[in-house]
């Protein structure tokens, strides 16, 4: 039987009247492009790890992914840009220790509370690191001319609060002696002055230093981690020396506070999935870098764990 036209037209605009229309449907996420911010300068280890993380990012999401290399202030300045930024997800960034040891040296701006954690990616060790053709072969004899030498070792690290300045702390308490420190707002810089004669040692880690290691023009005296690194075999741990330190960077992901819970929860789902690409996964393998990864829950949890620790350092 023919259905009459007007019952037609009655339903035809009553469902109409029933769909979400499409000014009340969410928009695709995202619909423009995205900036990730670098709190340190170019050609460190930070910056290495998003930069090859960034196009992966940007493959899953439809959208070009910038990284954005925000260095200044210990970490501060990148960490702000992250907070400050437009609540839409379309602006994140790295974190790193700094964000949680800042505030423990002094009056500081922010705190990782005031930021939305997204995702751990990579954890790892320290490295005293020294040109090929420095005297010293080994860590004791570093020790033993920095022993007879106060102060006339000069030491590249990532300034105070860092993960390396912390390194370079521990050696001086542990050995009692005294170094002097060269706060570098990135491993690249602080490489290019111990090549260039400028100080005597790095405390970075050991994959930010892999191409001056493998090219022949700097050798590793220590790293701080229980066994030998993977990517690093020659390289004796300071436990082997009688440095008994285990004591590791991190780098994760945060955005800024507010950021709608959806749009989080695709966020981090794609940094998710790029963390286990095996792109990334022999990027981060060929340079030597450690790779941990947790979701949003996991790393706010690490982040109260890590800020305990820290503060016993301080408080210590």
């Amino acid at each position: 039987m023919a259905i009459p036209r007007r019952t037609m037209l009655l339903a035809a605009g009553m469902a109409a009247a029933n769909a979400p229309s499409a000014r009340t449907q969410p928009a695709a996420w995202p619909t423009r492009p995205l900036s990730l911010i670098i709190p340190w300068a170019p050609g460190g280890g930070t910056d290495l790890v998003f930069r090859a993380m960034a196009p992966l990012l940007s493959e899953r999401l439809g959208q070009p992914v910038a990284v954005l290399n925000r260095p200044g202030g210990n970490g501060t300045v990148g960490h702000m840009a992250i907070r400050t930024a437009v609540p839409d997800g379309t602006s994140f960034g790295a974190i790193s220790a700094q964000l949680l040891t800042s505030p423990l040296l002094g009056p500081s701006p922010i705190t990782w509370r005031d930021l939305q954690p997204l995702a751990l990616v990579n954890v790892d060790a320290a490295a005293i690191t020294v040109r090929a053709d420095a005297p010293w072969r080994s860590l004791g004899e570093f020790i033993h001319y920095a022993r007879r030498n106060p102060e006339a070792v000069r030491v590249g690290n990532s300034g105070p609060g860092g993960t390396w300045h912390i390194a370079a702390l521990e050696l001086e308490r542990h050995f009692r002696i005294r170094l002097t420190h060269s706060p570098y707002a990135g491993a690249a810089p602080g490489l290019r002055d111990l090549l260039g004669g400028h100080i005597e040692a790095v405390a970075f880690s050991a994959v930010e230093a892999k191409a001056q290691v493998e090219s022949g023009q700097a050798r590793i005296l220590a790293v701080t981690a229980p066994e030998r690194l993977p990517g690093f075999p020659q390289a004796p741990t300071a436990i082997e020396q009688g440095w008994p330190i285990d004591l590791g960077a991190w780098r994760g992901l945060a955005l800024p506070p507010g950021v709608p819970a959806p749009v989080l929860a695709r966020l981090q789902a794609v940094v998710a999935e790029t963390v286990a690409d095996a792109r990334f996964t022999g990027f981060m393998a060929g340079q030597g870098f450690g790779l941990r990864y947790l979701d949003a829950a996991g790393l706010t949890n690490f982040l109260a764990e890590q800020e305990t620790v820290y503060r016993q350092f301080f408080s210590g």
